[in-house]
């Protein structure tokens, strides 16, 4: 008898799980039949306003930087940081416009994002601080595009500044990406800016050696050199260092920022020659070794 109640119990209550799961497909398919094409289109709808938007954000933001080119008053650095934030903007405006076809209020859209903005900014206050940064060098410009720089102890030219990030290209190539916090807070070395750089190099000389010929050697060759220039004045060499094996002088030559390397590197090897030529020697490291 027990196990016959028992038995009728299960069955009632399978019975009533098959009528609360047949009660649920039926409102689903309900659902379906009736919101569910519209809310299918709705989406649709959103996603081709996503991916135009965003297209034509990206067409309306190339035509400003381009606009922007053409102006006298405004640089490249300025034009990409601007064109940065006018995409951003116009991002935000295809969001909200998709979110409108969903059916929600763009106030309440812009609620939600507020307080998400909140949200966000509160756990990413660095990220913030990077945008406060890239206005604050957009401002006071220690450093356009093009211009070699040393920034947060990196160097390299100045590839892009944009709302979160200066990025540098090195002189071997490699990207180097500095966000725009870590750069405003650091000591900025440009060396492009004032128009001039100064080229010294050391040589070192055998005591036995001439030094007014030395002197006159390195001069000679460096003004010589087709990138070496005469102003703010010409080639400059005086005696610096009296090594244990070696006088050294040191030559200091100006020139134009782009020829920094070359002038360095060719004066090294010009210079070496003129001295095997005139018989002045660079004295090798010497060391004494005792028997006994």
């Amino acid at each position: 008898m027990a196990a016959q109640d028992a038995a009728s119990n299960a069955a009632a209550e399978v019975a009533g799980a098959v009528g609360e799961a047949g009660g649920l497909v039926t409102t689903v398919m309900n659902w379906l039949t009736t919101e569910g094409p519209g809310m299918a289109v709705k989406l649709a709808s959103a996603l081709a306003i996503i991916i135009i938007g965003f297209w034509v954000a990206g067409m309306i933001t190339k035509a400003v930087k381009k606009m922007m080119a053409k102006s006298p008053n405004v640089d490249e650095t300025l034009s990409n940081f601007l064109g940065s934030i006018v995409s951003w903007i116009l991002k935000a405006l295809v969001l909200i416009t998709a979110a409108g076809t969903l059916g929600i209020e763009a106030t309440s859209f812009v609620a939600i994002l507020g307080a998400a903005t909140l949200a966000i900014g509160l756990a990413l206050q660095g990220t913030l601080g990077n945008v406060a940064a890239g206005v604050m060098l957009m401002l006071f410009r220690p450093y356009k595009l093009g211009d070699y720089v040393e920034v947060a102890g990196n160097e390299g030219v100045v590839d892009d500044v944009n709302i979160f990030t200066t990025n540098l290209a090195t002189v071997d190539n490699v990207k180097t990406i500095i966000a725009n916090g870590e750069a405003w807070g650091s000591t900025i070395k440009n060396f492009t800016s004032l128009g001039l750089r100064r080229v010294d190099v050391d040589y070192g000389i055998h005591y036995d050696d001439d030094i007014d010929k030395a002197i006159k050697v390195i001069n000679d060759v460096a003004a010589a050199h087709p990138h070496v220039l005469s102003e703010p004045h010409g080639p400059w060499a005086k005696v610096v260092t009296l090594n244990e094996s070696s006088v050294d002088i040191q030559s200091r030559v100006w020139c134009k920022p782009e020829h920094y390397w070359d002038v360095m590197f060719d004066l090294k090897k010009s210079i070496k020659e003129a001295f095997d030529k005139n018989g002045i020697t660079i004295p090798y490291p010497t060391s004494i070794e005792l028997d006994g």
